[in-house]
Parts: structure tokens; sequence; C-alpha cells
């Protein structure tokens, strides 16, 4: 089941799976890649982008460094 966000919201804390959607960007979405425009009431929905997780949060892209602080 695909996640879709409204592209106008900076803030990706509210998203909607394709179900819940209204009934008119239901249709657009089933054939959409990765964002859309629903004909019918103009909304503009993508995917949102993926999560880190925690450890790729504070990693700087190498491996992990240990030793004395």
């Amino acid at each position: 089941m695909r996640v879709w966000i409204a592209a106008a919201l900076v803030d990706e804390t509210e998203t909607l799976h394709e179900p819940d959607l209204p009934s008119c960007c239901q249709r657009s979405a089933h054939d959409a890649e990765d964002a859309f425009e629903c004909p019918s009431c103009g909304a503009t929905w993508r995917e949102p982008e993926p999560a880190f997780s925690e450890e790729d949060a504070f990693m700087d892209g190498s491996r992990e460094r240990r030793g004395a602080a």
C-alpha cells in the first residue's frame, strides 16, 4: 500500500495511505509513479521522502569510529 503527502506541505507529519485519499484522487494515485495532480479537484500529491534510520542520521557515511574520546 502506497503512502502519499500533499505536495504543498513542507512538514511531512501527515501522510495518507492510498485508500484514505479523496475518491477523486484515488483514481489518479493508482496510475501515478511518484507524484500526481488530481484532474478533478486539483490537489497535488507526492510520495514522502525516504526516512533515515537513527543510525544514518548520526553517522557521516563512513564506518563508525570507535576509540578514545
